[in-house]
């Protein structure tokens, strides 16, 4: 019995710490035309304490992975974690391709998938989306 409660305790503690981390590959919500992006979200290349993202791949409606001009591109530049709250980042930047701008950013894991806001007016006004993960 205490070797079942063990595994079970492990179990839940692996889990809980892979809820803390943004590491990996990421979807974001579809666009207007009904595609989304891929985007790997890692240690940043110049500061590993931070997080950064860069679109891997556009797929298309149909599922399939189709081309973009985007692909390599930076979309999330150097998230800082929230020092007193695990599985949050802010202070960073995130450019949105549609609108070709990049807005001051946050992010935080929430119900199995990555909340991620640009925001503007000192984080007034933000848009969001709930990305959803691959990998």
């Amino acid at each position: 019995m205490r070797f079942a409660a063990t595994v079970v305790a492990l179990m839940l503690s692996g889990g809980a710490m892979a809820d803390t981390s943004a590491d990996g590959l990421w979807r974001t919500e579809a666009g207007d035309a009904g595609t989304y992006l891929t985007v790997e979200i890692g240690a940043c290349e110049d500061d590993a304490t931070r997080h950064c993202g860069v679109i891997v791949d556009l797929i298309e409606t149909t599922g399939e992975t189709g081309e973009t001009e985007h692909s390599g591109k930076l979309i999330i530049e150097n998230m800082r974690p929230v020092s007193d709250k695990a599985g949050q980042w802010h202070k960073g930047t995130i450019w949105a391709p549609d609108d070709d701008k990049t807005y001051k950013s946050k992010m935080s894991l929430v119900d199995g998938g990555l909340s991620v806001s640009g925001c503007v007016f000192g984080g007034l006004i933000c848009r969001s989306q709930t990305w959803l993960r691959v990998e």
